[in-house]
């Protein structure tokens, strides 16, 4: 999930990708180099069973084990069906990298199987797994900064490890639906984060020449890193995919999130003219007005407001504007060669608030869904929805636990629900 937030190339780096792109030409998945694409197109995210892992409490709070148990961490055989009949061709499975670094042998190998047996369990129901590597900010050692340092750095080094590691083990199911995601939203600047990414990228086509792998730019994987990566070390890989994430407008998608920019505005519409701007200035207002601030904070909370707003009410942001970004990418995929079938908008979506029950607030979250689906597929981009269980209120299931996706959301995405689709057979 979107989080707010030139070095000179050493010689190692350049070595490493001189070693590793050998590796990424001809023994690639036959399929993706005969179709410029990869098999997965519609998908979305599941963050709730092996991502934000159990901790112990205190300042210096360490994974706990088992740390991926609970009840809340369930994922049906049913709900898997449910998704793929909803039309879903794949996951985009969130995995907290941070036990596999900190656990070690017999602990270490249960969570290898677990990691394995979900994979298959997802390819039993007929869908893709892309595995994401995606550090939480729970345990203080392993948040994605920590695990980022530079590529010498001992974490960022125990996390190569990891990474090949993975690849490997993923490798051995023998299945071209599944690809390896080697970072979520690192948030370096792209020139920091790229010698960093060809380091894992070696380290997993090393261990997995034929593994499907998933690329991010810096920026936490914003557009501006995607368009920044140097691709001369990946270029020649069509098992590559490139991914970004797009969470514009963020008055809109994030309104209500606690420390985000975007914290105080309340009940924001999609596009920015749909209703009137000064209706929703005026519910910020009350609401940090009612906040437990100091008159101090709460002038500064509305004057911050009072320039989210402007600033949406100045772009005007609508469905136009989303497709200026995604002309940009696609037009950087040209000049490259690349296939648009093999980008991949890794993440979208629109936060649930206390305001989004109503009706005319529901049809814009339908509205802005539907926006970001169509303009990605009219680009020939896959596309992968956040997410399935609520994470800070961006949950896609209906009552946002399932087991199937809220109708809107189903409508939105151009997917049916599971009994109509039983019903057409």
């Amino acid at each position: 999930m979107l989080r707010m937030g030139p070095s000179r190339r050493s010689a190692a780096r350049l070595l490493m990708a001189a070693l590793c792109l050998p590796l990424a030409t001809p023994t690639v998945v036959a399929t993706v180099a005969a179709a410029g694409t990869v098999p997965f197109r519609r998908g979305i995210g599941i963050t709730h069973t092996l991502a934000w892992a159990n901790v112990e409490g205190g300042p210096e709070s360490r994974f706990r084990f088992p740390p991926f148990s609970g009840p809340d961490r369930a994922m049906t055989a049913a709900e898997m069906r449910n998704l793929r009949e909803a039309g879903l061709d794949f996951v985009r499975l969130g995995v907290d990298p941070g036990p596999f670094l900190q656990f070690t042998g017999r602990q270490r190998d249960w969570m290898d199987r677990t990691l394995s047996d979900s994979v298959k369990r997802f390819l039993d129901a007929d869908l893709g797994v892309i595995v994401d590597i995606h550090p939480s900010d729970l345990a203080p050692d392993y948040v994605a900064d920590r695990l980022t340092e530079g590529v010498r750095a001992p974490r960022f080094r125990a996390y190569l490890e990891l990474v090949a590691q993975m690849a490997e083990r993923l490798a051995a199911l023998r299945s071209d639906r599944v690809a390896l995601e080697l970072f979520n939203e690192p948030s370096q600047a792209p020139e920091v984060w790229q010698p960093m990414l060809e380091a894992a990228y070696a380290a997993a086509r090393k261990r997995a020449p034929r593994l499907p792998l998933v690329l991010g730019g810096g920026g936490q994987n914003g557009l501006e890193g995607l368009l920044k990566m140097d691709l001369r070390p990946f270029l020649h890989d069509p098992a590559v995919i490139y991914t970004f994430h797009d969470y514009e407008p963020y008055q809109y998608t994030h309104q209500g999130a606690a420390e985000h920019a975007a914290a105080d505005l309340v009940d924001v519409p999609y596009p920015a003219s749909a209703r009137p701007l000064s209706d929703t200035l005026a519910a910020s207002r009350r609401a940090i007005a009612a906040s437990d601030r100091t008159p101090a904070q709460r002038a500064e909370a509305e004057a911050e407001a009072t320039r989210h707003i402007d600033h949406y009410a100045r772009f005007g942001f609508d469905r136009a504007a989303l497709s200026r970004s995604f002309d940009d990418i696609a037009d950087w995929a040209r000049r490259h060669g690349i296939a648009p079938g093999r980008i991949l908008l890794g993440e979208f979506g629109a936060r649930l608030t206390p305001f989004s029950g109503g009706a005319v607030q529901r049809a814009e979250r339908r509205r802005y869904l539907r926006d970001m689906r169509e303009v990605a597929e009219a680009h020939g981009f896959a596309w992968s929805v956040f997410a399935y269980r609520g994470l800070g209120g961006f949950a896609l299931a209906r009552n946002e636990t399932g087991p199937d996706l809220d109708p809107l959301v189903t409508d939105a995405l151009g997917l049916r629900m599971p009994g109509e689709q039983r019903k057409t057979r």
